[in-house]
Order: structure tokens, then sequence, then C-alpha cells
């Protein structure tokens, strides 16, 4: 009895690179278990594969024995990409003298191989640092299919240079007004005009009083390169001249001369009395009376003083008492006969004969109060007369200034809505200094102004504020690389998030700028995420997304054909292996197994096996067992002895189980004669009845 079973096709999944060759029928083969070899009647019923485009494909196999049995097996053939690796470069400015590494943020990756970036080289470098100009530097990275790209990139050296502050020494006359900035400048060989980032760092500069000062500027450019300048700044004086006279008392028919007891000064000029002019004169010496002469001078500065001086000319009138209404502040001191004078048509001055008669002055308060003079001449004709002081307040000035909050890197202007006033004086903003000034607008923290102003009469006030410097620092990003298997959802923004020092959980805010990633396909891709804060500051972070495949196990196992009573391993010559896992054979579990070696049949045995990532495999394979030998019948005393040979059976080792071994073939009883031909036709039917319910079976 002879099995009919169906051929036995060997062919295996195949992975080809884009643009391979790939012959359908390399590897393939085909047995038959009583034909033996049919591989040369393998046919491929079906063939979708194109080597010219990635993807996955399939081809199917059918071989057909001689008993009509037809197998058909049908392979997957995967296209993977060819394509030439990325480099990942980009053109680079730096400055002169600066550090430059070739390899800096220079990666490389490729379809197949993935990240590359170890394997680039630099086939050319002409960089000089030391040198403004414009470079070249070429990168090389070759694949392991032998795919190559080079790709240049461009270093631009630019210059380095400080700044310059264009700045003059000056001399300006005492009490001109002085601005600091006037005719400042500065620029930069690569900024160009920075004057707007001019600070003073010093400045003693007072234009009230005569002297030599100093103004240091500062300028730093882009680069950190910072220059200053001092410039020296010569207070001269700018007194107007003065006079020196008195009032000339005289009598009716004197000689009056308008040159005589008058002279003028300046303190530039020294002597200026020869040019003393006489604006006006309305002296009569004819006639008793009170006359004026307006006179002037000018000095080089053209500065001009100008006096009014009183020729009286007396009969023998009372005396009189001259003393004018006076104003001073609250606190001066008040002398009642400072200023006043006394004289007499015919006595002439007679200042030291006058007396205080009332006298309410508080020089300490406020108020209106009244002094009388008294004065008797010669001829005992007395004159009285009262004046009005007026004393007013000394309040000292007031500045105005409030507390600054600024942020990090912000210019602050010390003097911005900074105001002073007097009751006296009013407005007296201009007049404001700064005495101490310690910010630095680049570190946050607490920092102080003081600002100084001086009245008219000497009052002085001073005020503090605080300048708070805030942080300025751009946001952070948190996030991290992820790997997973393909196949597995994806969420870009799962674990990212982002803080502020001033904001701080700005998560919400974050935007994912750039997103390639796929993941239902094993490769590496970026996701790159922006945020920005209340302050405007942006911050990028890219993330590398790798998709693991994630392929279901093979198991390799054939179907196999047992002699009757041969030994049966489930698991021999059986393996497993796993793309992602490797060797998965000690994982193989048996989950049906029929097979009785003591019995002839066709028996099955299924395998299952299970990946890390929980894709299980089965297969399930035939065990063919051979039908039990036949011990042929002795007949008893023939009287012909046949000598018959029975065909010899290839009998495998017996196997110990719980199958009880049949019954030993007993002689048959001797009941007289009897021929071999029997012996043999007896055999014949048993033979055909095994096949016949073998087939039966199957």
């Amino acid at each position: 009895v002879t099995s009919n079973d169906a051929p036995v096709i060997t062919a295996a999944d195949k992975t080809v690179k884009k643009g391979g060759s790939f012959d359908p029928m390399a590897g393939v083969t085909a047995s038959d278990t009583e034909d033996g070899n049919v591989t040369d009647k393998v046919t491929v019923t079906a063939n979708d594969v194109d080597t010219s485009a990635v993807g996955t494909y399939h081809v199917t196999y059918s071989v057909t024995d001689s008993d009509g049995n037809t197998t058909t097996k049908t392979i997957t053939v995967i296209v993977t990409s060819n394509d030439a690796p990325v480099i990942t470069a980009s053109d680079k400015t730096l400055k002169k003298g600066g550090s430059f590494d070739p390899m800096a943020g220079v990666s490389a990756s490729d379809t197949e191989d993935g990240n590359v970036t170890d394997k680039v080289t630099v086939t050319a470098n002409d960089v000089d640092t030391s040198a403004v100009g414009t470079y070249h530097v070429t990168y090389s990275v070759t694949d392991s299919d032998g795919n190559t790209t080079t790709k240049t990139i461009t270093v631009t050296v630019t210059s380095n240079d400080a700044p310059v502050i264009v700045a003059s020494d000056q001399t300006i006359k005492k009490g001109k007004a002085f601005d600091v900035m006037a005719g400042v400048s500065a620029s930069d060989l690569e900024d160009g005009d920075v004057t707007g980032g001019i600070t003073v760092t010093a400045n003693d500069v007072d234009t009230n009083t005569v002297g030599t000062y100093h103004v240091t500027y500062s300028v730093t450019d882009s680069d950190g390169n910072t220059t200053t300048k001092t410039i020296t700044v010569t207070i001269t004086s700018n007194d107007a001249p003065t006079f020196t006279t008195s009032d000339v008392y005289l009598k009716v028919g004197d000689k009056f001369n308008p040159y005589a007891g008058i002279t003028a000064s300046d303190t530039e000029d020294g002597d200026l009395t020869d040019r003393i002019d006489i604006e006006s004169s309305d002296v009569d010496m004819t006639q008793a009376g009170t006359y004026a002469v307006e006179y002037s001078v000018t000095d080089s500065d053209n500065n001009t003083t100008k006096i009014t001086r009183h020729v009286y000319v007396r009969t023998n009138d009372k005396p009189v008492i001259h003393a004018s209404d006076q104003t001073f502040k609250a606190g001066a001191s008040f002398d009642p006969l400072a200023g006043m004078s006394a004289s007499d048509t015919e006595d002439g001055d007679i200042t030291t004969n006058v007396t205080v008669t009332a006298n309410d002055v508080d020089a300490n308060h406020a108020g209106t109060y009244h002094v009388t003079y008294s004065v008797t001449d010669s001829d005992d004709n007395t004159t009285t007369k009262t004046i009005t002081i007026t004393v007013l307040t000394n309040e000292k000035p007031v500045i105005t200034a409030a507390d600054i909050t600024q942020k990090a890197h912000r210019s602050v202007d010390p003097m911005a809505g900074v105001t002073a006033s007097d009751l006296e004086d009013g407005d007296l903003t201009a007049n404001i200094k700064i005495i101490a000034n310690d910010i630095n607008i680049d570190v946050p923290g607490e920092y102080h102004v003081t600002y100084s102003v001086l009245d008219s009469d000497g009052n002085e006030t001073e005020k503090t504020i605080t300048v708070t410097i805030l942080s300025n620092e751009a946001p952070v990003i948190h996030g991290q690389d992820i790997t997973f298997k393909a196949g597995k959802a994806f969420d870009p923004m799962a674990g990212v998030t982002a803080s502020d020092t001033e904001d701080g959980d700005i998560t919400s805010a974050i935007e994912m700028t750039a997103n390639d990633v796929n993941p239902d396909v094993a490769g590496v891709y970026h996701v790159t995420y922006s945020v920005t804060d209340s302050d405007g500051n942006t911050t990028e972070a890219t993330y590398t997304v790798t998709v693991l495949t994630n392929e279901k196990p093979v198991i390799h196992a054939t179907d196999q054909t047992l002699a009757y009573g041969q030994a049966f391993d489930p698991m021999a010559g059986v393996t497993a292996e796993d793309l992602e896992d490797g060797d998965l054979t000690g994982s193989i579990k048996i989950i049906s197994n029929d097979v009785n070696p003591l019995q002839a049949g066709i028996y099955h045995v299924t395998y299952s096996v299970t990946d890390a990532d929980g894709n299980e495999t089965q297969i399930t394979i035939t065990v063919l067992v051979g039908a039990q030998p036949v011990d042929p019948v002795i007949p008893a005393d023939p009287q012909t002895p046949m000598h018959v040979t029975p065909a010899p059976v290839q009998m495998a080792d017996p196997i110990v189980s719980s199958v009880s071994a049949p019954d030993p073939v007993r002689e048959l009883p001797k009941t007289g004669d009897t021929t071999t031909g029997n012996t043999i036709l007896f055999g014949g039917l048993f033979a055909a009845l095994g096949a016949f319910l073998l087939r039966r079976k199957k």
C-alpha cells in the first residue's frame, strides 16, 4: 500500500531592493512522496512583483504529481527602497577669529540604514577663520548599498571690529545749556549706525560752576565688542559786568560830571569803565529835583548790564530818607538799616542820623511787615518813612519720580518721567542731577537711582527710586525622542510641555511646526515644536521619532513521513525566528498533536509562537505513518515446498509508548494439504483490504 500525498512546494518569502533583479524560481523546489523531486513541474500561476516600485507583492506556485494531486503555495515579495542617503548641513556665518567645527550640526540619514552620521567625511574644507571671506566645506557619505551623496555648504567669515564713538571736547559758558548727546555718534563696521546704543557711563558736568569736567560714553555692538570714550567739557565764566557807584547829592548850581564816581568791571574782561555808555540823563542843575542817569556796559560775551544813578539837586528842603520796600525768603537775615540812606540838600549824607521808630519784621515767618524810619537835618527838618517788608516762604524743591519695573536687556532712561518743582522757582526739572545709578539692565535684580536738585535759595532735595529688572529668559520645551513599533498610535503632543520663567506653564501655547511621522511605516522621523512667551521670546525643539518594524514571527517546520512504529519527536527540526526578537525556537508551543506512530494514517501537528509584540503565528504540518508490515503464512508439511522470500521491510527502532503491541502471529494449525498459491492469494487479499481502508481514512 503506497501513500497518495500531495506534493510539497518549498518556497520562502523574499525581500528585494528596488531596482534589483528578481527570479521567481530561485530557491523554489517541490517534492512528492511517490514521485520524489518534482521541482521541474513547478509553475508560477501568479506574479505581480514590480522591482521598480517599493511595495509588497506575491508569487503563487503550483505543482501536480503523477497521481493528479495539486499543491499551490504563495510567497510574499517585499521590494524595499534603495534611496541614496541624505546629508543635513546648513550654510554658516561666523565672526573672524571664532572657532569652527565643520561637523557641528551635520547629520546624515538613509531610508534603509537609518542614522549614518558617523559615516560622513569631509572631502574639502578651505575655511580660514582668521581672514574675512567666503569659504566652502564639502561632505560625503555612502550607504550600505553603495549609494554616495555629497553636499557643499558655504561658510562666511565676517569681520569683528569694535564700534567707533565720535565725540569732541567742548567749551561752554557758565549757565549755558549742555546736551550731553549733542554731536555724539557711533558706528560699527558690521552693525552700521549704533548711535542709539550709546550710554553715558560718567558725567560730572556742572554748567553753573566754572571748571573742567568729563563725560564718558560707552557703546557695545552685536558681537559684544565695547568701546568707551571720554571727552573734556570746560565751563568758562559768563558773568555780566558790574557797576560800582552811588547816588549823587548836589545843590542847585553845582557842576555834575556823569562819569565821575562810577566804574565797571567784568570777571573775564577786567576793567570796563572806559566802555560805559550813558543811555539817558535828565539832570538839570538849575532846578532842585531828583534826576536820573541811566548807564550801560557790554562785555566781550555780549552780556550787557544797565544801572540807574540818581542825582539829587536840593534846596533846603527836608531831608530825604531813601529806603525801598523789600522782599526776601523766610530764614534770611534782615538788617533794617541795610541799603537805607538819608540825605539833605544842605547837610548831604545824614544816613547816620536815621533811627528806626517801628519794626515788626519776623524774618523767620512768611508775612507782610513794616519798618518806619525817622531822620532830622541840621535845620531840624524831620522826615519819616515807612517801608513794607514781605517775607516769602523758603520751601525745598520737590522731585517727582516713580519706581521702575523693566524687563532685562531693555534700555532704561533714568530721566524719563522725572520732574522737579519749587514753590518759588517753579519748574526745576532741567536742574535735576543723577548722583547715583547702579542699574545693570542685563542682570535681573533691584537697583537704585538717586536724583538731586538745588533751588535758587540753596535748598537741596534728594530722592532715590528703585529700579527692578525682571528676567527675560526664553521659554523651555520639555520632550524626548520616541521609539515605538509600526502600527501603534502616535500622539505628537503626548508628554511634551513648555515652561517659562515669567509665564510659568505655557504648554497650551506650543505649536507643532513640522511632523513627518508615519506610524505605519518603519523609519526615522522628526517632529519640531515651537513656543513663544509673552515677551516674544521663541524657542524651537526637534525630537526624533523612530518607528520600528512589527513583523510576525516565522515557524520553520515541514511535513514528515514515518515508518510504522518509528519514534516521533514533534520538535525535531522545528525552529522559529522573528525580525525583532531573533531566535524564538524556545518559545514554540505545540497546541495540537494527534500522531500515533503505531497506527498507520495521516496525522497533524500544529505549532504556535508569539513574539514580544504579541504577534502570533501558527503552522500545521502533516505526519504520515506507514502501514504495519505483514508476516507471510507458512503452510504445514507441503508436498511440494515452495520457497517464497518476502520482500524486506525497513523497520524503525521501536518506541516505548502506552499503546499495546499487536498480538504475535500465531502458527496456523496443520490441516492437511495446502498450497503456496493459497498463501499468496490470502496475502494479496489482506494487502488490498488494507489499501482500501487506508484510502477511506483519507
